[in-house]
C-alpha cells in the first residue's frame, strides 16, 4: 500500500539507497501528515516534496542517528511551511474529522471504534499544540525529548502540554460523555 514512493523515487533518482533509508518510514510520515493535513491528497503531496527535498542528501542521512523522528521533524517543519500562509496556525482547524476519524478506525470491533472516534473527536477539540504533542507523544509514541525537539519547545512545555491535554481529555472522555458515532 505504502509503496509508491519508493519506486518513485527508484524511478527518479535511481537512488536504492535513499529509497532503503526512508522507506521504513514512509508510513509514519504519511500518518502524520494525514493527521496533520487531514486529506490524502495533501498527506501524500507534504510527503512527497519532504522526500524529494532530501533527495540530494541521502549521504547525510546516514549520519542521523534517529531518522525516524528527525523526517517528522522535517515534515512537520514543511507543514508549517507549506501552511501557514492559508491558516493562521500550522494545524488544520477546519479538516474534516469525520473524514480522518473514519479512514483510521479499527472494521470489526465495534466499542473499540466507537472509543476511537471519540477520542478521535475529542483531540480536534484540543489547542492544536496539545494535539500535536498528544499525537506524536502518546500515538506516535515518540519521547519527551524527541517531541520536543520535532516541535522546537523545551520539555517542560512538552510535559505540561500533555499534561494538560490528558486532563482535558479524561473530562471529555470521562463515563457518559460520548456516545458510539453513527458507523462511516
Amino acid at each position: 500500500m505504502y509503496a509508491w514512493p519508493k519506486n518513485l523515487l527508484r524511478r527518479r533518482s535511481g537512488s536504492a539507497h535513499f529509497a532503503e533509508l526512508v522507506h521504513p518510514h514512509i508510513r509514519q510520515l504519511y500518518r502524520m501528515a494525514f493527521r496533520w493535513t487531514g486529506s490524502r491528497e495533501e498527506a501524500e503531496d507534504l510527503v512527497q516534496d519532504v522526500l524529494a527535498s532530501l533527495l540530494a542528501r541521502s549521504v547525510a542521512l546516514e549520519n542521523i542517528q534517529r531518522l525516524g523522528p528527525w523526517l517528522i521533524k522535517v515534515l512537520y517543519h514543511r507543514y508549517v511551511d507549506l501552511y501557514r500562509r492559508r491558516r493562521s496556525s500550522p494545524v488544520d482547524e477546519d479538516v474534516d474529522w469525520e473524514t480522518v476519524i473514519c479512514s483510521t478506525s479499527e472494521e470489526g470491533i465495534s466499542s473499540q471504534v466507537g472509543m476511537q472516534r471519540a477520542l478521535l473527536q475529542a483531540l480536534s477539540k484540543l489547542d492544536a499544540g496539545w494535539r500535536d504533542t498528544v499525537l506524536l507523544h502518546d500515538v506516535e509514541g515518540y519521547s519527551l525529548l524527541e517531541v520536543a525537539d520535532i516541535l522546537d519547545i523545551n520539555v517542560g512545555t512538552v510535559k505540561s502540554r500533555l499534561h494538560r491535554a490528558h486532563r482535558k481529555l479524561k473530562k471529555m472522555l470521562g463515563e457518559g460523555t460520548y456516545s458510539e458515532s453513527h458507523p462511516c
